[in-house]
């Protein structure tokens, strides 16, 4: 972990002396959506085709339950398969996404 300079320093030092304070997220996105696991906060979930800039937290709305359990369970799938290392070469198992070039306004390019 790194150790920050001033004026960072102090929120730095936090995270050698209580490292169980320090958010730790994992996150899964396709072409609609977005969810985010922390391990000591709420999930969130965002509908990027109607909030392309993820500002309505929808996790935990019923109708959106099955689309949560799906990103749930795609999180747990990649955590258990790679242990949560990025491998330096793509794995060809894995299909390419077309996300949205920045400023797209939610769409793929």
């Amino acid at each position: 972990m790194e150790r920050p300079g001033f004026p960072y320093d102090r929120k730095g030092a936090i995270q050698h002396e209580r490292p169980e304070l320090v958010g730790k997220a994992v996150a899964v996105r396709d072409r609609e959506w977005t969810y985010v696991w922390r391990l000591y906060e709420q999930p969130e979930l965002y509908d990027r085709t109607k909030d392309p800039r993820e500002r309505t937290n929808l996790a935990g709305a019923p109708a959106h339950a099955d689309t949560e359990r799906r990103l749930r369970d795609a999180v747990l799938r990649w955590l258990m398969e790679t242990t949560d290392v990025i491998p330096a070469v793509p794995d060809p198992r894995l299909p390419q996404v077309a996300l949205p070039a920045p400023g797209s306004g939610g769409r793929a390019c």
